[in-house]
């Protein structure tokens, strides 16, 4: 008798089928037998030989059913020697005399070759007969026959329609089948219910093949519900009737839980009973115990030689890992070409596995040749089989173009099915096409989901892409603590990705706690797993000491390793040590190369430094357009650095067009991204307003992100902007300018002339009109209720104010009506009972000052400020406004500015009717007291001193002015919010156009009036510079120039022919050499306030840099810490001065107020004017002098004649003369009288490095170059 099977969910093999078949007679027997027993034994015991006696007779007799039994006692060895040709013979005598079981046996001899020469025409025919004679498990073998086409056409239809006869006949063999044509739409419809029905009554009738596959049914849910319980009891039920694929199934339960609790050693117990019976996937399996240590004691030797026996047994899936075995050398020699063949036999017989191994095989060249073309198609095998797998390496060959076509979309479908199937690879790679949009949109939220599924399932990639996922916050909310976790998950799973991540954040503190050792032990890992990242990494530990001892050897070694690898970052900081020479002998043109691959590769840091090479002619020519080109690659790509050189390019035009705007929008980009040099740059665009408006807000912003991140130019900026004030917070500013333009919307709400709402002053009311459409021109109001177009209309309105205070007025609203005007630039009139704590500070030739409190300072001006100190200037005899007043008034207002003194407005002070300027209170004083009290004042300190006054006088000179009084005195000091110093340029009072013919005398400060002023009384900017060069005198000494010596004509005349102050000893060279310049006696040779500011900008630019200049000004701060600070200044501390100008002159003669005029002096001398002569100075001697200077020249003695005099004076002095009397009461009288007595005039030292004659004759006239015709006659030199 035949039965044929087929097993659902593997693959069709009929060598299995075979071996089952095999079994069949043994169970006829045992069912005949089991009869004749029966019926033998009702009155005898069983004996097997007694039995073939009888059936021998029987058939010798012709009996053809006791022909059909002696065939199965010789087939099976019953009673008998076992022997398959005389049991063949045996079927054949029955079979001919019409036995339907024989004939069924003799077909299956005929099929298998069982004491016959095979035959499947006579099996087909034989199985007919059988058939047609009604025999059910011929209808069943006859369906075979059928259904495989064995000695006959193939023809599942009538297979299925013989399984149905023989099914329905009761044959249990034949229900079994026909659920399998139902399961799988042989012959006929799928229908997984009928399948499910017919196996459970092959199962009920005690078929252990069809109780297998009723368990598989309970299992899949195949036909019924899924039951897994159910099925184990199935399997069960098979296993233990001897079904080697029951046992194979009944271990699986065992080993993965399936419907009964775990227990790997009955697992193990039933793979060996299912693989001892033959099973060869029960081979397979208990090779995977053994190789697994599932349930046993690992073996690897054993299990090879399980996979062989399985393999051997034609078992597809014994094949894949028998191959595998080859391939790793498990439990065997390694031998890839063994490999290569077993994978071959594995996926010719239709196994995905091995399909897909096949496919891996071709694309790496494992134990054969690469072809790309084979491995595609294996692949496209594998996946069209339903391997999850050969899904996701199909997908990769889509993707990457490897053996067919690059196709995106193809190979997102692809990811999209083995990811839907479960495949952990396939899950992460459909998060990476969703996370950088291949093949799909992009979609962080569904990459994220992907990643997550890929990790929980295993995946190790898919955990470190996870872990990405949440470091970046991708798809999900930003966790670095489960980014830390993930990668760990990662590393531990031995993923070189993973470990390079968990060692990424170890060095930088993501998610857990700095530790560098355990960085480096990561890093070396990953590197030593082959990751060329961590390789990089790796060299990077080594270079910078990070977790280990730096070597840069070895770094330059592991850079090296990366970037033979493939690795662009490797191939870049390959390169970086060649050009350093870290870790290898210095080698510009191998770092060239070794950047241009990095280049080449994508490498946007790689892109970047190529284009510094180009750039700078670095292993390569300066190319200036090819610099540019690779700055732009490597902006493109995001590089934060690349973007601040393209923007340094688009600036200065460096291999493209200059762009200004361009420049700032990329500065802008690497400033966001993070980069310090751009954020240092980008600010300096908004500071500068270059390529975008100039915001300073903005500016110090990013100045200070830059600074933060150690950026020493940053660092600069931000010092540059504390100290010039602009880095003040607009946001209080801003918020009261938004309250204010809101009520501006209004048209009636504000009033025009004094921008109240409710509490206009009575003025305003009594004057006020209505301009909520501008009057003159009918247009909308846009700003304050004026139009753009007719803002100082409202002025004219105040001229019906009956007050003389008209043009002050007038003043302050021009300030107010400036839509540009800064916080420090408007004036207001300020009430004097808003001020408090008012203290008296000094008294001037102008007035006086005083501090004080401003109670209702605005807010933005105080958020400006950081202080409502004020200080009060009141001007003498100003109860009526005088010209000379409004004049300092206009000049301070065309010359507003941070660097100059500000005004916050005009006040009156109700009791003495006086007007005050309100000024900012400069709490440092003035600079001579400033620099008196810090002696050992840094270099640094003093430059930003002068740079900051220099703006000043920039800013007046830039508006058409000259100063005309500069020196320390109004040169005040205080302090930002940073602490640092700085000057504000004060006392505007004579200050004057470039244009206006002076008429006011000469006025000043000695020592800082400039010689041509002093000889024809003309000043010009020039002239405020050789003021310049004497402060500059005064900032690198901290002295008064000329201390010691009387402020006089002899001075005056002495700095006229070139006298100047002594410089320093220290003094940085390139100082000295910008203060020469600027107290050069010829006035065209000096330089301008902007060449000096620039000059002065340029020390302090280059302070931090090695340059010469930096270096002069550091050796200057050495050798001050290393001087006395005595030796530096020979002065005593002075006393405090005050926010206003105060002259430094000693001379009562010599001061007119708080002006030198010069010109008294020349004209008293000229009328005779000489020193007083001290009462007891010998008469002789008086009289010698006073003819000495005598007015007319004719009438002095020749030096000849003074000689001679004093010659006989001296020989004299012994005699009892009229002369020698004279010097010794002289002598006695000088004993006698205090010593202070002696002299009312101070004694001057003398230290010009020239004579200075006091003019005794026209031809010293002529040689000084000094025209005092211009004076005589000049009693009131106020008239010029």
């Amino acid at each position: 008798m035949k039965k044929k099977t087929k097993k659902i969910g593997t693959t069709k093999d009929e060598k299995k089928t075979f071996q089952y078949w095999k079994s069949i007679p043994k169970a006829i027997l045992s069912a005949t037998i089991s009869t004749i027993s029966c019926y033998r034994n009702i009155r005898t015991k069983k004996d097997e030989k007694k039995t073939f006696k009888w059936y021998l007779k029987s058939a010798e007799g012709g009996n053809i059913r006791g022909q059909y039994n002696l065939g199965l006692c010789y087939g099976n060895g019953i009673g008998t020697t076992k022997d398959e040709e005389k049991a063949f013979q045996w079927y054949l005598k029955s079979a001919e005399g019409g036995n339907s079981n024989a004939q069924n046996n003799l077909g299956y001899c005929y099929e298998y070759g069982i004491g016959t020469a095979k035959d499947e025409k006579k099996v087909f025919q034989w199985y007919l007969k059988s058939a047609e004679s009604g025999n059910s498990d011929g209808k069943n073998s006859l369906g075979c026959c059928y259904q495989e086409g064995i000695g006959t056409t193939k023809d599942e239809k009538t297979a299925f329609q013989w399984y149905l006869k023989s099914a329905e006949g009761g044959n249990h063999m034949g229900q079994r089948n026909l659920g399998c044509c139902y399961q799988q739409g042989i012959g006929t419809t799928k229908d997984e219910e009928k399948a499910f029905q017919w196996y459970l009554k092959s199962s009920e009738g005690g078929n252990i093949t069809g109780q297998n596959n009723l368990g598989r049914c309970y299992q899949y849910g195949i036909g019924t519900t899924k039951d897994e319980e159910k099925a184990f009891q199935w399997y069960f039920k098979s296993a233990e009737g001897g079904n080697s694929y029951g046992q194979n199934e009944l271990g699986y339960c065992y080993q993965y839980r399936i419907g009964t609790t775990k227990d790997e050693e009955k697992a193990f117990k039933w793979y060996l009973k299912s693989a001892e019976g033959g099973n060869h996937m029960g081979q397979r399996n208990l090779g995977y115990c053994y190789r697994r240590g599932i349930g046993t004691t690992k073996d690897e030797e054993k299990a090879f030689q399980w996979y062989l026996k399985s393999a051997e047994g034609g078992n597809s899936y014994g094949q894949n890992e028998l191959g595998y075995c080859y391939q790793q050398g498990i439990g065997t020699i390694k031998d890839l070409e063994k490999a290569f063949q077993w994978y071959l036999k594995s996926a010719e017989g239709g196994n995905s596995n091995g399909q897909y191994d096949l496919g891996c095989c071709y694309q790496q060249g494992i134990g054969t040749t690469k072809g790309d073309e084979k491995a595609f198609q294996w692949y496209l095998k594998s996946a069209e089989s339903g391997n999850s797998d050969g899904k996701n390496s199909l997908g990769c060959c889509y993707q990457q173009g490897i053996g067919t076509t690059k196709d995106e979309e193809k190979a997102f479908q692809w990811y999209l099915r083995s990811a839907e199937g479960g495949n952990s690879y396939g899950q992460n790679n459909l998060g990476y096409c969703y996370e950088y949009r291949i093949g799909t949109t992009k979609d962080e939220e569904k990459a994220f989901q992907w990643y997550l599924k890929s990790a929980e399932g295993g995946n190790h990639m898919g955990q470190r892409n996870l872990g990405c996922c949440y470091q970046q916050g991708i798809g999900t909310i930003k966790d670095e603590e489960k980014a830390f976790q993930w990668y760990l998950k990662s590393a531990e799973g031995g993923n070189s990705y993973g470990q390079n991540e968990l060692g990424y954040c170890y060095e930088y503190r993501i998610g857990t706690t700095k530790d560098e050792e355990k960085a480096f032990k990561w890093y070396l890992k990953s590197a030593e797993g082959g990751n060329h990242m961590g390789q990089r990494n790796l060299g990077c530990c080594f270079s910078q000491g990070i977790g280990t001892t730096k070597d840069e050897e070895k770094a330059f070694q592991w850079y090296l390793k990366s970037a033979e690898s493939g690795n662009s970052d490797g191939k870049n900081s390959l390169g970086y040590c060649y050009q350093q020479g870290i870790g290898t002998i210095k080698d510009l043109e191998k770092a060239f190369q070794w950047y241009l691959k990095s280049a080449e590769g994508g490498n946007i840091t790689g892109q970047y430094n190529l284009g510094r090479c180009y750039r700078h002619g670095i292993g390569t020519s300066k190319d200036e357009n090819k610099a540019f080109q690779w700055y732009l690659k490597s902006a493109e790509g995001g590089d934060s650095g690349g973007q601040n050189n393209l923007g340094h390019c688009y600036q200065q035009g460096i291999g493209t067009t200059k762009d200004e705007e361009k420049a700032f929008q990329w500065y802008l980009k690497s400033a966001e991204g993070g980069n310090i040099y751009g954020r240092s740059n980008l600010g300096h665009c908004y500071g500068n307003g270059i390529g975008t408006p100039k915001d300073e807000e903005k500016a110090f912003y990013w100045c200070m992100k830059s600074a933060e991140g150690g950026n020493k130019y940053g660092q600069n900026s931000v010092e540059y902007l504390h100290r010039n004030e602009i880095a003040i917070s607009k946001s209080e500013r801003n918020k009261f300018k938004l309250i204010q333009d809101q009520d501006l919307k209004n048209d009636d709400g504000t009033c025009c002339i004094c921008w109240k709402e409710n509490s206009c002053s009575k003025i305003c009311k009594k004057y006020f009109q209505n301009f909520s459409r501008c009057h003159d021109c009918g247009n909308l109001n846009i700003r304050k209720n004026v139009c753009l177009n007719c803002k100082l209309i409202e002025i004219n309105y105040l001229s019906k104010w009956t007050n003389n205070n008209y043009e002050v007025n007038r003043i302050i609203q021009m300030s107010q009506l400036d839509e540009y005007a800064k916080e420090w630039e408007i004036w207001r009139w300020i009430d004097y009972s808003k001020f408090k704590d008012i203290e008296y500070l000094a008294k001037g030739g102008f007035g006086s000052v005083w501090k004080a409190e401003w109670i209702d300072m605005p807010e933005e001006l105080f958020g400006f400020y950081n202080s409502n100190q004020v200080a009060l200037k009141k001007l003498k005899n100003s109860q009526q406004i005088s010209s000379e007043f409004l004049k300092e008034l206009i000049v301070n207002f065309h010359c507003r500015d941070k660097y100059v003194l500000p005004i916050f407005g005009i006040t009156q002070d109700p009791k003495t009717k006086e007007y005050a300027i309100v000024l900012r209170y400069m709490k440092n004083g003035n600079l001579i007291e400033f620099l008196q009290q810090n002696k050992k004042l840094l270099w640094k300190e003093r430059l930003w001193l002068l740079n900051s006054f220099i703006r000043g006088l920039k800013t007046i000179h830039s508006k058409g002015f000259i100063h005309r009084d500069l020196h320390p005195g109004n040169l005040m000091i205080t302090e930002g919010h940073n602490g640092s110093k700085f000057i504000r340029l004060g006392d505007l009072g004579l200050c004057r156009p470039v244009n206006e013919i002076s008429s006011s005398g000469t006025y000043g400060v000695l020592p800082y009036i400039a010689p041509e002023v002093m000889n024809k009384n003309q000043y010009t900017q020039a002239s405020d510079i050789y003021s310049v060069g004497i402060i500059m005198w005064v900032i690198s000494t901290g002295k008064i120039p000329f201390e010691g010596e009387l402020y006089d004509p002899e001075l005056a005349v002495s700095i006229f022919n070139g006298h100047r102050p002594k410089i320093h000893k220290g003094t940085p060279q390139c100082f000295v050499e910008l203060m020469e310049k600027c107290w050069h006696n010829d006035s065209s040779a000096r330089p301008s306030a902007e060449m000096i500011f620039n000059m002065v900008e340029e020390w302090i630019r280059d302070l931090n840099e090695t340059l010469e200049s930096s270096l002069m000004f550091l050796n200057a701060d050495q050798e001050m810490q290393n001087v006395d600070s005595e030796s530096l200044c020979s002065e005593a501390t002075r006393s405090r001065s005050h926010p206003i100008s105060k002259p430094l002159m000693k001379h009562s003669s010599a001061i007119h107020k708080s002006k030198f005029d010069i010109n008294n002096y020349i004209v008293s001398i000229f009328n005779g004017h000489r020193p007083k002569i001290h009462k007891g100075t010998p008469q002789c001697f008086v009289e010698l002098m006073e003819k000495c200077w005598h007015n007319d020249s004719s009438a002095r003695p020749s030096a000849e004649m003074i000689f001679n005099m004093v010659e006989e004076w001296i020989r004299d002095l012994n005699e009892t003369l009229e002369s020698s009397l004279m010097f010794l009461n002289a002598d006695q009288e000088m004993q006698n009288v205090d010593s202070e007595s002696l002299c009312s005039e101070a004694t001057r030292s003398r230290s010009h490095p020239i004579s200075k004659p006091l003019m005794k004759h026209s031809s010293a006239i002529h040689k000084s170059k000094f025209d005092i015709n211009n004076y005589i006659g000049m009693t009131n030199l106020d008239d010029l």
